[in-house]
Parts: C-alpha cells; structure tokens; sequence
C-alpha cells in the first residue's frame, strides 16, 4: 500500500528539496528517486509512483526545476544527494540506498553514486554517461559544468555544436530523414563530441548497478551508453553485481507516471518521442517489463547478505 505520511525537506531546513514517503516493506532501506529533465515537483512524485506502491520508503529528491530551484541545467550540486543519504541514515535508521533517476536523473544517479560510497544499488534508466556543459532552456552556452561536487565544477564536455547556431543544427537534423525536428536532441548528443575526462567514472561506485536502455533512443544515445558501460566494468573488473536491458521498440519515456504528466514533460512525451507512435504497444510493454526488472532487482539486492 502507498503510505499517506509523506514529510518535506527543504533546502534550508536539511540541506535538499524532497519529499519523503515512509512504507511499510523494508525498515532499513530506501530509494532516493529523482525526475528528468524539466521534471517538477508533480512529475518526479509521478515518476516513482511504482516504488512507492510497492511499499518501499521512497525519497523523491529535486536536483533542478522545482519551485525555488535553478530553472537551467547548470552547477547542480551532486551534495543535495550527500546530504539526503546522511538524513536517511541518522534521521530515519536507514542503512542500505538504493538511487534511480531517468534520462537526465539517470546520469544525476551515476555521478552521485561514483562519488557517494553509501550508495550500494544504482538503477539508471535510459542514461547517458558523459557530463555536460550547462545551458539554458534556449541552449545558451553557460560555460559551467551541469554538476558540482562540494563547489568544484565537474569535468565536462562543451556544447561545441552551438556554434553551429541553433537555426543551422535545426535545418541540419530537419534534413537528415535519421532525426527530423522531433529527434532534435538526440542529433546533438550524436554530432557533439565528448572529452574523455568528461565520463562519469562509474567504476569508482560501490554498488550493484541495473542498467536500462532503449534501442535508437530518440532523447539521446542511451543504449550506445549502457554497453559502454557495461563494457568498462567489465575491463576494470568491476566486483559488483552488473546487469543491463537494451529494450528493441521502447522510448525514451520509460518510466511511471505518464498519464499525470503536465507542462513540457507532456509536451515532449506526445511531440518528441517518435517510438510512442509507432510502437504503442511495445512502449507501454517495455515500461511495464522495467517496473518488474528494477522491483525484482532491488528485491535480490536487498535480501543479499554479501551485498554493499
């Protein structure tokens, strides 16, 4: 059952914004859920609403975009996170983390956890595994990285395509018959080039990982990202659990909570995610089946005794 004793935390008060929802499954565990991009407050509650209803504490943090919150994806601290696992932890009796977040939120939760060692179960869905330089909403260049880490920027890859000029990029991805305008965003991710440094070094976590991904993801190249991944942890025999789900006819939107969506998230949904269209069926199959992976996955994790 969804527990109703939801508690705030504010920025002010503790350090983040989040909201956090008490169940009734596993006393010394809980997940912090973050949204995507432009996700509010509604939409990131929408989003772990599967979590939630299973019974597990879920605390859905903010990390940009909620009221009071920077509107641009720029200088977000990877601390909001730090200092939500110490509240969990001396505040609640909370002893094993688990973190999730899609699209954007997927790559917040890779950097978090190969910074922050209490985070022993990671599941990122759709991610991308190199950070960015901030922008705008009108993709104005800021120069800062998207995240920092105890103030520092971290290393980032520069939007170097914006020089481009917006106008061009667009004619360019209207042109090319693999992208058109709805697939605008991933034509930038696919023609900018990433610097090494840049990569989020996710064998530096200590945690069992679940990857999920789509094929010919239309936000950006999340299954190309996952095997990548993948391939990494292998190299550096990694000695944590890894598993990955590249879904063949997903979208970008695997995640709960579509039919409460509102504002750009709804938006996007209908106008930018080609898959949607032509694979209904597939899409809402796919959405379906990662539920089941990730609640099964957190369920093995949890009843593992060698696990961190």
């Amino acid at each position: 059952m969804m527990s109703v004793q939801m508690e705030s935390c504010t920025i002010e008060k503790n350090g983040f914004n989040a909201f956090y929802y008490p169940g009734n499954l596993a006393d010394d565990m809980a997940i912090i859920s973050v949204g995507g991009a432009s996700c509010d407050e509604k939409t990131s509650i929408a989003m772990s609403g599967f979590l939630r209803k299973a019974g597990y504490n879920v605390l859905v943090l903010g990390f940009y975009m909620w009221k009071g919150m920077s509107k641009n994806l720029v200088s977000i601290p990877i601390d909001y996170v730090g200092k939500a696992v110490d509240w969990l932890k001396n505040e609640k009796g909370i002893k094993k983390i688990v973190m999730t977040g899609a699209s954007t939120g997927a790559g917040y939760t890779l950097a978090c956890a190969s910074l922050i060692k209490e985070i022993g179960c990671v599941i990122p869905i759709v991610p991308f595994d190199y950070v960015m330089e901030g922008t705008t909403s009108s993709f104005k260049r800021l120069g800062r990285s998207v995240y920092t880490w105890h103030g520092e920027d971290l290393p980032f890859s520069p939007w170097s395509i914006i020089e481009k000029g917006i106008p061009k990029i667009f004619f360019e991805a209207v042109k090319d018959k693999k992208y058109g305008l709805s697939r605008f965003m991933r034509y930038g991710y696919d023609h900018n080039p990433v610097k090494e440094e840049s990569r989020i070094k996710i064998e530096n976590m200590q945690a069992a990982v679940l990857f999920l991904a789509v094929q010919n993801d239309d936000g950006w190249p999340s299954a190309e990202a996952v095997q990548r991944m993948v391939a990494i942890l292998k190299e550096k025999n990694y000695p944590y659990r890894v598993e990955s789900k590249i879904y063949e006819n997903a979208s970008h939107a695997l995640t709960d909570g579509l039919d409460q969506m509102k504002g750009y998230a709804k938006w996007a949904f209908k106008h930018l995610l080609p898959a949607e269209k032509k694979y209904p069926g597939e899409c809402e199959q796919a959405r379906k089946d990662s539920f089941k992976r990730i609640l099964t996955f957190i369920e093995e994790w949890r009843g593992c005794h060698r696990c961190p």
